[in-house]
């Protein structure tokens, strides 16, 4: 190895130095002519250098360090040359990483890492590949920092707390632009005079999705608000703020044609009100807050005409005037002074709370069927009353925790049934499907026994039931009915990755799939392997968790199923309808049939779900379990075959594998699918909908990869042909599994692989 060339070094010193000049005098824009002429000649300079390190044979944690310069002076040209530039400072930074390769330099590390990840952060803030990998490099960075360089956490924690903000923007970013674009879409189409039945079919489905206009525009406006205010000064955020603008504007407009189940809401709204100021339970004051919010309610309701704009404004007139208005009646007076800050009735209040805003929104909701209306009303009636009883409490903690598992947990459960009812879904669980009613204070954990300890403190404080892990030969199913029955699930990933973490992402898996409200537990350096649509918490080991753990139960337990795309329900009826055809030698299952053949031509979603329930329960031992999942319900396409390949990508032997397996199918005429294809923003839905979709499912467990097991556990709890596998005959399953049958291989490039897949091909999925 030669010298350290001193010459060499001098001039990457005083090419960073006219770099840092520049910098200095351009900040905070960075733009100019005198800008860029001054920072290319920089970088031009950098190049040479590591050019001729790399010929002298310079020490190799030097020349890293020249890219990494490099990389830096690339980054800093972006604003005034965009993402040609921010692709410069990655590939300078990928030549440093591979130069540094195995050198033990912990600090040059993190330097690197954190120098990388801001340039990943802002190469596209939608790609969320690229933000998870920024978010790695910033914990690696921020854990040398804390020990060798305190002086940089400040810089690591603001840039990990806005890509971690980025990272939940992303998918609702790319569902605004989506969104916008399909609606001028429709509105040209509309111009053009194309066909109107089409249109409309679309425009409804455009309202409801992701929780329609009013619903995206929530969430969006919800991230915002939590990104820190270094995010909001970028092109990034300027964009974002650019699509929602065009957003509202082609969905503004007028009002929306008038409803009589809508209007039939608000004359029994005011016949309450009526009811309970004559009663004495209003005062006269708040009677005339309500009747003025229901009159505007009823102008935004009745106004408007038939047109693409009118359709559209509706929704987002009425969410705007519930936020604005409903928000005051937060707390209802019922006569009684409100719980004092502090006690356990004033956090209830803010869970209630949360129930009836859920409520109101759902009053307005189009296209409700009578039942429908009918239960959103009896269910407002029941929150005013709980509500009343947690002011009743008062300060009577112990009063207030009667009320809490008597009344307002049933009130939440029964809500959130009712909210799930747009996803039903017949499955056929590997376990004995008999479902398990649940149980209110019922929960349920899966971790390391230390953080169990922490949940079981927590559950005893909000009067929960946490049992233990069961005992005996069939853990299985002794641990699938403890997940049917609990009302609030704790995953704890914090444990060690491999089988243990395995075994948790397995079980939130099958909670996801029976859509059970979770709470996801993490290390606070720790990257989540996977997006489950619920934000972390972050455990420190200080005291202060517990507190932390709690509030997230609490939340959880008035969680609500998210806002139903269209079609759903129709997917499930039509899909029942495919399976079992009349007549039948069953008399009571001919009769359910025709209900359900009426319903799919007058969809209502729960007459749907309680004949679907009945057809279940007329049909015997073999016979479909209907489930409500968090994401909504697909199935295979008739006569289909398609083989969903579940495996960890990034390994050495992925591609081998994933070859081998292809081909399989390939000669079977199988359509093959693997998980790192799927093109949607929402990889963890997209994940769902192909294991939906898929006639037989190869789930490759070797390494305990923690995403692998996730959708192990969706497959088995939706009962799809699954074949298990790993790599090597000493593989050990964890409990859950531990009685299933899976098939060991000795290498992905052999020829067991293929002759596995070919075995599994030769099934049939078996359905009643």
């Amino acid at each position: 190895m030669a010298g350290m060339k001193p010459d060499l070094l001098k001039r990457r010193e005083q090419a960073m130095d006219r770099a840092d000049r520049a910098l200095n005098k351009a900040w905070p824009e960075r733009k100019g002519e005198d800008y860029v002429r001054e920072m290319e000649s920089a970088a031009g300079e950098l190049e040479r250098v590591a050019r001729e390190m790399h010929a002298s044979g310079i020490d190799q944690v030097e020349q890293s360090r020249t890219h990494r310069y490099l990389g830096s002076v690339y980054a800093d040209l972006s604003p005034a040359q965009g993402k040609q530039s921010l692709m410069k400072s990655r590939d300078a930074y990928r030549k440093a990483e591979s130069l540094l390769g195995k050198h033990g330099d912990a600090l040059e590390r993190a330097k690197l890492d954190f120098n990388f990840g801001n340039t990943l952060r802002q190469l596209d803030a939608n790609e969320i590949g690229q933000l998870q990998e920024a978010e790695r490099r910033f914990l690696s960075a921020r854990k040398v920092f804390a020990e060798q360089a305190p002086q940089h956490v400040a810089s690591v924690e603001e840039a990990l707390s806005s890509t971690r903000s980025l990272l939940k923007l992303a998918p609702l970013a790319r569902t605004v632009e989506k969104n916008r674009e399909d609606l001028a879409g429709l509105e040209e189409r509309l111009k053009s005079g194309d066909n109107l039945v089409e249109i409309a079919a679309e425009m409804k489905e455009m309202r409801e999705r992701g929780g329609g206009i009013p619903g995206l525009f929530a969430a969006v406006q919800g991230m915002v608000n939590e990104l820190p205010d270094s995010a909001k000064q970028g092109d990034r955020f300027g964009k974002l703020k650019e699509q929602m603008e065009q957003l509202a504007s082609v969905a503004g407009g007028g009002g929306a044609p008038k409803d009589p189940k809508e209007r039939e809401i608000l004359q029994l709204l005011r016949k309450k009100l009526d009811e309970e100021a004559g009663a004495g339970r209003v005062t006269g004051e708040r009677a005339k807050t309500l009747a003025g919010l229901l009159e505007g309610l009823e102008k935004s309701m009745g106004s408007g005409g038939d047109d693409l704009r009118s359709l559209m404004s509706k929704p987002q007139e009425i969410r705007q005037k519930a936020e604005s208005q409903f928000a005051s009646l937060r707390y209802l007076s019922h006569g009684i002074e409100r719980p004092k800050a502090g006690s356990r009735a004033a956090q209830l209040v803010e869970l209630c709370w949360a129930l009836r805003l859920f409520l109101v929104e759902e009053s307005f909701q189009p296209g409700k069927s009578e039942g429908e209306s009918k239960s959103v009303f009896d269910l407002n009636i029941r929150a005013s009353k709980v509500d009343r009883r947690i002011y009743e409490a008062g300060s009577d903690d112990a009063r207030a925790r009667i009320v809490e598992q008597e009344a307002l947990r049933p009130l939440a459960l029964e809500i959130r049934n009712f909210a799930a009812r747009h996803y039903p879904l017949l499955a056929q669980p590997i376990w004995p499907s008999a479902r398990v009613q649940v149980e209110t204070n019922a929960a349920l954990f899966a971790g390391s026994d230390k953080v169990r300890g922490q949940v079981a403190g927590v559950c005893r404080k909000l009067g929960l039931d946490l049992p233990g892990m069961p005992k005996g030969a069939d853990v299985a199913t002794a641990r699938w009915r403890q997940l049917q029955a609990a009302n609030v699930a704790v995953f704890d990933l914090g444990v060690a990755d491999g089988p243990e973490r395995a075994a948790v992402a397995y079980e939130l898996g099958i909670a996801r799939t029976l859509g059970k409200p979770i709470v996801v537990l993490a290390g606070q350096d720790q990257v989540v392997p996977f997006d489950v649509d619920v934000e972390p918490v972050l455990l420190s080991g200080a005291a202060r968790d517990a507190d932390a753990i709690a509030e997230a139960v609490d939340r959880a337990l008035v969680w609500m199923m998210p806002r139903p795309r269209s079609g759903a329900v129709l997917e499930t009826l039509q899909e029942a309808l495919r399976r079992y055809s009349a007549p039948s030698r069953d008399t009571y299952v001919d009769q359910t049939l025709k209900e359900l053949r009426r319903l799919q031509a007058e969809p209502d979603a729960v007459a749907a779900a309680v004949t679907l329930r009945t057809l279940a329960g007329f049909l015997g031992a073999d016979a479909p379990m209907l489930i409500h999942p968090v994401w909504p319900p697909a199935y295979p396409e008739p006569g289909k075959q398609r083989l969903f390949h579940v495996m960890p990508f990034r390994a050495a032997w992925s591609d081998a594998a994933a070859d081998r397996v292809e081909k399989a199918c390939c000669k079977s005429n199988v359509q093959y699918v693997r998980g790192d294809r799927v093109a949607d923003a929402n990889v963890i839905r997209s994940i769902w909908l192909e294991i939906n979709r898929a006639s037989h499912v190869l789930a490759d467990l070797t390494g305990f990869n923690a995403n692998v097991a996730l959708e192990l556990g969706i497959a088995h709890a939706l009962g799809r042909p699954t074949l298990t596998i790993a790599q090597g005959a000493d593989f050990k399953p964890f409990a859950a599994i531990a009685k299933l049958r899976f098939h060991p291989y000795k290498s992905a490039k052999g020829p067991e692989l293929g002759k596995l897949v070919d075995a599994l091909l030769a099934q049939r999925e078996s359905r009643s």
